[in-house]
């Protein structure tokens, strides 16, 4: 069983964007079948100009502000805090994402390596405003399913990605299948993850475990993504995961 606790590295993305970045980085590149995890955070006028990517999957998932979508199959869309944007790279897409308010806009972007046997499909892309995702009550909080049993992003990849929000002195846990391994991130507040200490930024990396076990000591807000690794080799190159 293994839990271990990383503090994330903040650094420039694209044009002008803070990230407070988990994956990739030097000494941790991936954790299958996860190759990115950023915090991002634009003000007016950064952002992610246009730029290619093939070979994985990635989810925007929006905290506050706006962030509009355009790519070279034709979508064009814009979603606000709470919804989402997944896009497939598959064989290759060429996308931007930019802000389209006059506010700060924040949230968390999530790539999920494909298998080779997909690495070639034909990209697409999906908008879930924020009216369309699972929201319900739970004991000390609140639970929104993204992706996964419930959710409404649909992946590739069997995994799940939930957003919880807890009281202090909440109990929340999640089974997991056997196999999957799982990212607990803090955004705010403190909580302990299986019997860990977590503070604002920090994830949990979470292997062999069957459960999840998250119990807030102060309010807490988290993101949770979990799946079974593929167990192939990753040759993670910038916006390429071939």
């Amino acid at each position: 069983m293994s839990v271990t606790i990383r503090d994330a590295t903040v650094m420039q993305e694209g044009a002008g964007a803070r990230v407070k970045r988990h994956l990739p980085l030097p000494a941790f590149m991936n954790f299958d079948p996860f190759v990115m995890f950023d915090h991002f955070e634009l003000s007016p006028g950064t952002g992610f100009p246009e730029h290619p990517h093939r070979g994985f999957e990635a989810i925007t998932y929006l905290f506050n502000g706006e962030i509009e979508h355009r790519d070279n199959l034709g979508n064009v869309s814009r979603v606000g805090a709470g919804g989402v944007q997944r896009f497939t790279a598959g064989a290759g897409i060429v996308h931007s994402e930019m802000p389209s308010v006059e506010e700060t806009t924040s949230g968390i972007q999530l790539w999920v390596n494909l298998p080779k046997r997909l690495k070639t499909r034909q990209p697409s892309y999906q908008e879930a405003p924020t009216d369309s995702i699972p929201e319900a009550a739970i004991p000390g909080g609140r639970e929104r399913r993204i992706a996964g049993e419930g959710g409404e992003v649909s992946l590739l990849t069997e995994a799940l990605y939930r957003h919880v929000t807890l009281e202090a002195g909440a109990d929340y846990e999640l089974d997991l299948p056997e196999g999957w391994r799982a990212i607990v991130y803090l955004k705010t507040g403190t909580a302990e993850v299986n019997g860990n200490g977590l503070t604002s930024a920090q994830a949990a990396f979470v292997e062999d475990e069957s459960r999840i076990h998250v119990r807030p000591t102060s309010a807490s807000e988290l993101m949770i993504a979990a799946a079974h690794p593929h167990g192939e080799p990753i040759r993670q190159r910038g916006p390429y995961v071939d």
